[in-house]
């Protein structure tokens, strides 16, 4: 429901984002000129300038996992700015809600968390506390908050009600599941969503859309521990002892056997060690008495993630026997695959496409799902739901790469994308 953009010189988005709300909001034309109030000119005149201090702040000043302190206290700032409400969803989720008549609920939900990982760039804003926000969920936060003021601004044409979630701790797969824990989906009860992802994708321009195919799109993800205990010893005399590293080794050459010999070709899943500990440095000449590997799990089929655990764990058990060791798996926390509502998904292109023209919406450049994961996941198991990528880098560079750039001028791309989504699925009925 929103306009085309269209740069001048003087603001890069003043009118672009004057034409925003022309369909949703039976905005009067005189021949070619759109007759705007007031109000509405000043929210388009000043969106840009705000949306990108916001995301410079977030950006400066990232937290990790699901306390997040300063971060909510910022949010809720700008949420009460702006004329809301906002309620705590567990400790530090936030919800607001948009819209005055009663009907459908319509969610829309951003991440807040960042990553544990020392920023790279050269940008002025960029963060000096050893975390960083590398996955782009300062722009999701952003781009949500965009959304909230143009909803609020407006409010009284929504066709029901928008809900918006700012979720902690998407990147330790906790946030989702604490938020339906806390009853995000109810009070107003929700019918459907939406989230929104920024993605680097050489080859394509920073704005462009990629609403994301019907079914299963993003797979489901388990993280685990296998923790083996052998007997320490001296390093010369490895027979009196029982060498876990040894143990460890095996078991991570059978875990990767699993793809190739228990699970069909025609099914996908990924299974990786990140890490692998063992030893003490400096002690080079002792045989330790335990050895920790982590890592992940992902799969597209919730039947083959049930098998390849129980596998994993009766591998890993049995081979350290063999050895006169013993190994315990723990699967320390996961999520569901992301599931796109296909009548939803198929809703959301063309409403995209009838706003922003066909040359700003694309196809994803993969016909499989994708093997990264997404919490929002959960949710997807609970209510149609579907997910928008959003062209933010024209790079060729990986998410969670500590010199990864987002383009900012896709903020307000965002905040557009996420209320046209809701505004044209509550006025279709």
């Amino acid at each position: 429901m929103f306009g085309t953009i269209i740069r001048e010189s003087t603001g890069p988005l003043v009118l672009g984002a004057l034409l925003v709300f022309t369909k949703s909001l039976g905005l009067k034309r005189k021949g070619e000129k759109i007759m705007l109030t007031e109000t509405q000119k000043r929210v388009a005149d000043s969106l840009e300038d705000e949306l990108i201090q916001i995301r410079r702040h977030l950006h400066q000043n990232p937290e990790i996992g699901m306390d997040l302190p300063n971060t909510v206290a910022f949010v809720k700032g700008k949420l009460i700015e702006y004329g809301y409400e906002p309620q705590s969803c567990g400790d530090s989720g936030i919800t607001v809600v948009a819209g005055k008549k009663s009907g459908k609920t319509f969610l829309l939900r951003g991440d807040m968390d960042a990553l544990p990982i020392r920023e790279l760039t050269d940008l002025p804003f960029k963060s000096e506390n050893g975390y960083m926000h590398a996955c782009g969920h300062d722009m999701h936060t952003t781009m949500l908050l965009g959304a909230a003021k143009l909803l609020k601004e407006f409010e009284a044409e929504l066709d029901g009600q928008v809900k918006l979630l700012f979720q902690p701790g998407e990147e330790i797969l906790s946030g989702s599941k604490v938020c339906i824990e806390n009853h995000v989906l109810e009070n107003p009860k929700v019918d459907a969503g939406m989230m929104i992802h920024v993605f680097p994708f050489k080859g394509f321009k920073a704005g462009q859309i990629m609403p994301t195919p019907p079914g299963t799109f993003m797979a489901s993800a388990d993280w685990f521990e296998i923790n083996i205990k052998g007997r320490g010893g001296h390093g010369s005399q490895p027979e009196t002892s029982i060498d876990p590293i040894n143990v460890a080794v095996h078991i991570y050459t059978a875990l990767q056997e699993l793809s190739a010999r228990e699970i069909g070709s025609e099914e996908r899943f990924v299974l990786t060690i990140g890490e692998f500990t063992g030893g003490t440095p400096g002690a080079s000449n002792i045989i330790p008495e335990t050895t920790v590997m982590k890592g992940t799990l992902r799969t597209l089929k919730e039947d083959v993630r049930e098998h390849v655990k129980e596998r994993m764990t009766a591998m890993a058990e049995n081979i350290a026997k063999a050895f006169r060791a013993e190994a315990e798996v723990i699967f320390t926390n996961g999520c569901t695959t992301n599931v796109n509502d296909p009548e939803l998904t198929a809703f959301a292109k063309e409403s995209l496409t009838e706003t922003f023209g066909a040359d700003r919406i694309v196809a994803i450049p993969t016909s499989t799902p994708l093997m990264g994961s997404e919490d929002f996941g959960e949710i997807s198991q609970l209510i149609p739901t579907t997910t928008v990528l959003l062209v933010a880098s024209e790079e060729n560079i990986n998410l969670h790469n500590p010199a990864i750039v987002f383009d900012e001028s896709v903020l307000i791309e965002g905040a557009k994308v996420y209320a046209d989504t809701a505004m044209s699925w509550l006025k279709k009925g």
